[in-house]
């Protein structure tokens, strides 16, 4: 017999699924944080049954590609080996000191963000941070913090860069200092005046995307982050 080759093994359902949206996330059609349909719909989409497509499910799950969220929402987890992530999860919320730390790694991950924002971000992605500047005004007018359109626009830049690998790190970033985004908020960014700062430093960086320039785009940036970083810094009594 000879043993050069081996039989071709049918793949199973659950296997050609499991590789289908494995292939999405990575070429980053599904982003980071984004829900996948509910499982009746996915299964008719995809013409399989639910049976195999909840084991392909807990297979990508197990890879540490999508996560159960409340409400029994499926969500795309942004591609960091818990190797990388938890640790930095304990370093983080080891001392006040350690989160300006991870702030100072988002700082300069935004830099090259704006700067390729700037350069590679379509008319759609423009005309949608233009919407969301909007939203900032009216919050300003309302008197409301504003702080979903101010993470959406972030979020939107990182996207901008047509880069899977600065959305999926940045998105890990995010996550690691979001209950620090909630009490500054809720705290800091509760006087009109700084949040009329903050409303102004985005407006300067959607002005340098538009005018696809990304010197100004990273000098905006900057301004914008340190801005935000001081007063972070000074709410630590750091």
């Amino acid at each position: 017999m000879n043993t050069l080759y081996s039989p071709i093994k049918l793949r199973k359902i659950s296997d050609e699924i499991v590789e289908q949206i494995r292939s999405l996330i990575l070429q980053g059609n599904l982003k980071p944080g984004e829900s996948l349909p509910p499982e009746r719909t996915l299964a008719k989409s995809l013409n399989v049954s639910r049976v195999s497509l909840r084991e392909a499910l807990n297979t990508l799950q197990s890879m540490g590609l999508l996560e159960i969220q409340q409400g029994n929402r499926t969500c795309v987890r942004p591609i960091t080996t818990r190797s990388i992530h938890d640790p930095l999860v304990s370093f983080a919320k080891s001392s006040a000191a350690n989160i300006m730390k991870i702030f100072e790694i988002r700082k300069y991950l935004e830099l090259g963000i704006v700067a390729l924002a700037a350069q590679r971000a379509t008319h759609e992605q423009i005309d949608y941070m233009e919407r969301l500047l909007k939203e900032m005004e009216e919050d300003l007018r309302m008197n409301r913090l504003g702080a979903r359109a101010d993470h959406e626009f972030h979020t939107t830049l990182a996207d901008a860069t047509h880069n899977e690998a600065y959305i999926h790190v940045m998105k890990t970033i995010y996550d690691l200092l979001q209950e620090e985004h909630r009490i500054a908020w809720g705290g800091i960014f509760r006087k009109k005046n700084m949040r009329e700062e903050l409303f102004d430093q985005h407006k300067n960086i959607l002005e340098a995307v538009k005018e696809r320039d990304p010197d100004k785009g990273r000098k905006g940036a900057l301004a914008h982050l340190k801005y935000v970083e001081d007063k972070w810094k000074a709410a630590l009594s750091l």
